[in-house]
């Protein structure tokens, strides 16, 4: 067991302290020894997956006030309290992705102190609390704040939970309380439960699923329930998994596999889907006989993909037999396991059912293929971006509206409009103690072509060569020097090296060294399409 010491004097104010959670092995116990207040942060600077289990003990007969600050991604386990008297407060401050356990062996000792779990209010959080055995009638209960969006809080053994009169309580399956929190000031509509979880949400996660009654929220389907399917049947529901998405924890490399695709109203036909429509990017949406995955269909404007969202909850709706739901009027596909039921939350309440056999896959239907890209899915793609321009009263333009800025003067090229080869920029003098910024339009790579890409980079023009000419002759830019930025890798093209700028990139002038009047020549070998206002007649 590992010890930090603070505040053993006991006077005064409290010490500050601060511990890495990536210095520690799995198998380390901290103990933070003390006599006064203390006020402890702990940090998770390389987002070690290890757990940082810590006691706290304090002095007796001393009322202390002691505070441990969980950063960002930390995770910490109170595992004991020794010491305390019956009048000490402890508080608790989460941080976005961070995670605080507070064990019985922490809660039997303190059983008359304040504790205070405030969730930051600035990211998704998660508080686990494990009363068992202990009688939280002796207790205080623990005082919850800044509870925000996505932050969970789950309770061991609980299976139920309800928010009344501003208290979060849990029960188990006989009834009895295993938690109870002070919760004032939350959104009764916001806060929702699943056994011993509760999630306060403010995304959306009430997609509506036609039914022979009516539209139904998609998250109060249940086994047994009816649905309308695309082409005018009736299915039975069997079963409707759930799992919630944190963006604290989802790798930058599986993203556009992770983050929601937003549809908006119309954007597939006229009223379709007929309110927004949000769907897992791998979620199949039906196109005439063709199901294409929603991350497929992305164009930038009226279908987007919002990886902004910090926590969300995806739903989905298996059948008694596969076939296509309507999802806000629009028709997408039932869930199939494939083999991966087990990423769901839910998982469990199928795997001792003899209706639930292993994994078979997608059916094979007549009249119904899965297409990811080809001709086909290009032809869909330019159906949805012909819709979007309408939508948005944009349209796809090819001149990347190249130009130059020095001193926060743009500079135009000698030849406009020419969209690729050699673009020529007179600076002006002066220009050697400044950068020199190339700017153009951008796109994202997928979002502007009827080619079906995962492609995120937001593009501007392809750059093959940079020349500057001044008194002292002409000289190349190098295209690889590492003090450029805006650029993205280098590409091979046709033996030719070639980077991409994102719109703009920025040559710096300890680079460039031009002297008095200058001349900047960028070869462009590609160009792109580009969103751009549509320009309305006079």
């Amino acid at each position: 067991m590992a010890t930090i010491d603070l505040n053993l004097g006991g006077l005064g104010n409290p010490t500050n302290g601060t511990v890495d959670q990536s210095t520690y092995d799995g198998d380390t116990l901290l103990n933070i020894n003390a006599i006064g207040s203390t006020n402890l942060t702990v940090t998770n600077t390389t987002n070690s997956p290890d757990v940082l289990e810590l006691q706290q003990t304090i002095g007796l007969g001393v009322a202390p006030n002691n505070t441990v600050n969980l950063g960002e991604n930390a995770h910490v386990a109170l595992t004991g309290l020794a010491g305390a008297n019956l009048i000490g407060t402890f508080n608790y401050n989460l941080s976005a992705g961070s995670t605080l356990d507070m064990s019985s062996a922490f809660l039997n000792v303190g059983l008359a102190n304040t504790i205070n779990v405030n969730m930051d209010g600035t990211g998704a959080s998660t508080f686990i609390y494990d009363a068992t055995g202990i009688n939280l009638n002796l207790s205080g209960y623990p005082n919850i704040t800044g509870v925000t969006e996505g932050d969970q809080i789950q309770v061991a053994n609980a299976t139920s939970g309800e928010y009344s009169g501003g208290d979060l309580i849990f029960r188990d399956s006989n009834g009895i309380v295993v938690g109870r929190f002070n919760a004032d000031g939350l959104d009764p509509d916001l806060v929702t439960f699943s056994g011993g979880t509760m999630t306060y949400a403010c995304y959306l996660k009430g997609t509506h699923i036609a039914t022979p009654e009516g539209e139904t929220k998609v998250e109060e389907l249940k086994a047994g329930d009816k649905v309308l399917t695309a082409s005018g049947g009736v299915a039975t529901v069997k079963w409707l998994g759930y799992r919630t998405l944190r963006k604290v924890r989802i790798p930058a490399k599986d993203a556009v596999r992770a983050f929601p695709v937003v549809f908006q109203k119309g954007s597939i036909a006229e009223n379709v889907p007929h309110r927004e429509l949000t769907l897992s990017p791998g979620h199949h949406v039906y196109f005439d006989g063709k199901l294409i995955p929603a991350m497929m269909l992305v164009n930038g404007k009226t279908i987007t993909q919002d990886f902004s969202r910090q926590v969300f909850e995806y739903f989905h709706v298996e059948l008694d037999r596969f076939d296509i739901l309507l999802a806000e009027g629009a028709p997408a596909e039932s869930y199939v396991d494939t083999g991966n039921r087990s990423m769901f939350q839910n998982a469990d309440t199928v795997s001792l059912s003899p209706d639930f056999g292993p994994a078979e896959g997608r059916p094979k239907i007549d009249g119904i293929q899965v297409l990811r890209s080809g001709p086909e899915v290009e032809a869909v793609r330019k159906r949805l971006l012909k819709r979007a321009e309408a939508l948005t009263q944009s349209v796809r333009v090819s001149d990347p509206l190249l130009r130059v800025e020095t001193n926060g003067v743009e500079i135009r090229a000698e030849t406009e409009g020419q969209l690729e080869g050699v673009m020529r920029f007179v600076l002006p003098a002066g220009v050697q103690a400044s950068d020199l910024r190339i700017l153009s339009r951008s796109a994202v790579v997928r979002d502007t072509t009827a080619h079906a890409r995962r492609d995120l980079r937001e593009v501007g023009v392809g750059l093959v060569r940079m020349t500057i000419e001044d008194g002292a002759g002409r000289r190349d830019i190098d295209l690889l020097d590492s003090r450029l930025s805006g650029l993205h890798n280098p590409q091979d093209v046709h033996g030719a090296t070639m980077r991409w700028t994102n719109g703009a990139a920025v040559i710096p002038a300890a680079v460039h060294g031009a002297q008095g009047q200058a001349v900047l020549e960028l070869h462009v070998l590609r160009t792109y399409s580009y969103w751009a206002e549509q320009k309305r007649a006079a």
